[in-house]
């Protein structure tokens, strides 16, 4: 037994070694099969990414206001003598006084309106598309005067020379960088487009002469092209409203401006022995800074699960209306006023404020304005008149020697009556309103509406004047008199469009922006308006009234031939505005 245990000992290992290597070959097939077998098995997929927080994805519409000022400032006057026919040579002085270059601002405030629509492609980038246009009170101008010698006397030139920007309109692309959600910057250029004038004014006399020369006055407007690139930001300030501040550069070009011929006349000859061709230019390019709000359209925006930056906004639901509501506001416009008047060919300014026409009027100014305003539903109807009535007269004596042993007397007296009568009509439609969840008494609101404004300024004047001219001599004594009595109105009707912005703090309190621009050639050239103003509402023995204090701004291009002559007006009126009126 003994022997047969040490004889069979041996066998075990072997056995186990079998063992080891049958288990050795079953998990090498097993890793070898387990690669093929997985692949076979369908693979586990991902949870769908969720919807973003925000979204700039969707086409908006807003309103815009700012401050522009010019990059290039001079405006160049140009004269070229044609010929000269005088003894004395007074020719290139008198082309050398009628040339010279003036530094002139052109800056402003200006308001105005954009669409555009913006598509966020990825979580960081937006790319988008934007089209704007302001109406803008932009305006500078400037003057000089020169003495230039001639061989045997001198040119004494005076010139002045004015630039405005009317209306200033781009095209742009964006691409901007969502650095947070709701906080993008962007950069933004294309194409620029504007109305601009240009007018200027020459004065001249040669001495020692007796050739005279008329002012020489031109004018013209044009519509420029160009471009303009810039940056910006904006902020979400809930789904549908953003806010965003802005520079932009812009370039139109030049603008040309060719003057009737400076002409001087021998009074005693009948001749005209030197004619000079005068022109003027300067480049329209400057820089503005505005800020602005923006309302995207609800149904344009993709879905997202929830605004969690902003919580405090709640989404965009149908208002209740109230049925028919009435208001009728008589208020007092403080006019002041700022620009030109063309009469007859002849710029005179017309820069005046209200202490102005109560100082300096021959009685207190008369004016009546009102505004009526009736709406039901999302639809509203308005009606709007301002008129007032101005009066000056007084009278002057002038002594002039203009040379040695000329005398000249004049006395001049006059009564001149100017009536402004602005009034507009139209309809509106609200296109939105937005609540906030903290203060349910507070709402939103953007208005679009359209109609038409009439516009009316007349002048009245009665003038008399007598002169008396001696000089010994020539053996000259001249006296003689003469009545002026004229009156003419400028008028006309200008479409208009507009957006209005109205956001009440609590009932009965209510702050109104609203902003429109009309003309576009139809009437005016273009015409612009801005109010701006907060209203109070308050009972007094039963009655429910409501205050209003604020600010309006109208400005307008306007002129017209008459009888081979141009009549017009270019100006801003602007003021101070308060009433108190009856809601019902």
């Amino acid at each position: 037994m003994a022997a047969q245990a040490k004889f069979q000992a041996p066998r075990e290992p072997r056995e186990m070694l079998k063992r080891f290597k049958a288990r050795f070959l079953l998990a090498a097939s097993v890793l070898l099969v387990s690669p093929a077998v997985a692949a076979d098995l369908p693979a586990k997929k991902a949870p769908p990414s969720a919807p973003p927080v925000f979204t700039w994805t969707g086409l908006y519409v807003g309103m815009n206001a700012g401050y522009t000022f010019a990059a290039s400032d001079p405006i160049n006057l140009s004269s070229a003598n044609l010929f000269d026919n005088t003894l004395l040579n007074f020719g290139p002085a008198s082309a050398l006084g009628a040339t010279g270059t003036v530094r002139a601002r052109l800056d402003g405030f200006f308001f105005g309106g954009q669409i555009g629509y913006n598509w966020q492609f990825s979580e960081r980038f937006v790319a988008g598309v934007e089209a704007d246009i302001q109406g803008a009170g932009v305006r500078g101008g400037n003057g000089q005067v020169s003495i230039w010698p001639a061989p045997f006397g001198f040119a004494a030139t005076s010139f002045k020379v004015n630039r405005q920007l009317e209306n200033l309109g781009t095209v742009r692309a964006r691409l901007g960088y969502a650095a947070t959600p709701t906080i993008m910057a962007y950069v933004t250029g294309g194409f620029a487009y504007g109305g601009a004038n240009l007018s200027g004014a020459v004065t001249q006399a040669l001495r020692p002469s007796t050739l005279t020369s008329d002012t020489v006055r031109g004018d013209h407007y044009d519509m420029l092209a160009g471009w303009t690139v810039g940056a910006g930001a904006e902020m979400a300030l809930g789904r549908n409203l953003s806010a965003k501040l802005e520079y932009l550069y812009y370039d139109l070009g030049e603008l040309w401006l060719g003057n009737p011929s400076l002409a001087h006349r021998n009074a005693l000859l009948g001749a005209t022995p030197i004619v000079d061709a005068t022109y003027a230019h300067t480049r329209f390019a400057g820089h503005v800074v505005r800020t602005g709000l923006n309302y995207r359209f609800d149904s344009t925006i993709p879905e997202t699960h929830g605004s969690a930056a902003s919580p405090q906004f709640a989404a965009l639901e149908r208002p209740k209306y109230e049925g028919w509501r009435w208001l009728a506001m008589p208020y007092v416009w403080v006019i002041n006023m700022n620009g030109t008047m063309l009469l007859r060919n002849e710029t005179v300014a017309a820069d005046a404020t209200f202490i102005d026409a109560i100082a300096k009027s021959s009685s207190f100014p008369l004016a009546f304005m009102g505004r009526v305003e009736t709406s039901n539903g999302p639809f509203f109807a308005y009606g709007d008149l301002a008129w007032a009535r101005i009066r000056f007269a007084g009278s002057t004596l002038s002594l002039r020697s203009p040379i040695a042993d000329l005398a000249v007397a004049a006395s001049v007296s006059g009564h001149l009556r100017q009536t402004v009568a602005i009034g507009e009509a139209g309809f509106g439609y609200e296109l939105a309103r937005f609540k906030l969840l903290s203060a349910p008494a507070s709402f939103t609101a953007f208005d679009a509406y359209a109609g038409l404004r009439y516009a009316n300024i007349g002048l009245n004047l009665n003038a008399s004047a007598v002169a008396a001219a001696n000089l010994p001599l020539l053996g000259v004594e001249q006296i003689g008199g003469r009545s002026v009595i004229g009156s003419g109105a400028l008028w006309w009707i200008d479409p208009v469009i507009g957006v209005r912005m109205r956001h009440s703090f609590a009932p009965g309190s209510q702050f109104e922006a609203r902003a429109d621009i009309g003309g576009f050639g139809a009437g005016s050239k273009f015409s612009w308006q801005f109010y701006g103003g907060y209203n109070y509402d308050f009972q007094f023995n039963g009655m429910n009234l409501t205050g209003l204090i604020g600010y309006r701004a109208l400005g307008m291009d306007f002129a017209k031939w008459a009888d081979g002559r141009q009549n017009g007006i270019n100006a801003v009126m602007h003021g101070p505005v308060t009433g108190v009126g009856m809601k019902f």
